[in-house]
């Protein structure tokens, strides 16, 4: 699929997801709208993610639809808080031990498999996303797509990130070496 072709889906299905001619239940609209760029390249689900963000990193206006379609579905037509503060207190605790143990495993893996910046960057953006959630009474997907959106908008905050990662990782070899000696 054409780079094109990928923008037009991305249109098409949000425009869709908008107008409610797909029906997501309590599936995320950045989810479906990976997901169906998946289904229809034929690339794996990372690379979805990232043609997605490129196509919205490229067109401000598109990327600025994306996120009113995200917070009309996830913050004004949505009460995810309220749908778990209904369940039961044993069905809260099989829920919130089953994710716990996803973050860990998810996280064990990415100790394999990935460098040690990217996980820093990971888990500096889920703690940007987590505080904009608990800031602004979103839930964390919306919340993850506003923070997103903010850096596809301004590259100046992704070097404020990088810059971050640098002194982390500028403190992480001081006390690395101190403790050695």
């Amino acid at each position: 699929m054409k780079h094109r072709e990928a923008d037009l889906l991305v249109r098409d299905v949000l425009g869709k997801i908008r107008n409610h001619e797909i029906e997501l239940q309590k599936e995320c609209v950045a989810c479906h709208v990976i997901f169906s760029l998946k289904q229809n390249s034929g690339r794996s689900e990372q690379d979805a993610a990232d043609l997605l963000s490129d196509i919205l990193t490229h067109d401000p206006k598109l990327n600025s639809e994306f996120i009113e379609v995200v917070e009309q579905i996830h913050m004004r037509e949505r009460g995810m808080g309220g749908a778990f503060a209904a369940r039961e207190r044993e069905s809260k605790d099989s829920y919130l031990e089953a994710y716990f143990s996803n973050v860990l495993d998810e996280l064990t893996s990415d100790l394999h498999f990935a460098t040690y910046d990217v996980i820093l960057r990971k888990l500096l953006l889920s703690y940007l996303a987590l505080y904009l959630a608990q800031t602004i009474g979103v839930d964390y997907h919306a919340a993850t797509e506003e923070l997103y959106y903010l850096l596809r908008k301004d590259d100046a905050k992704n070097s404020k990130i990088a810059y971050l990662i640098a002194k982390f990782e500028e403190k992480i070899r001081k006390q690395g070496s101190s403790n050695s000696h």
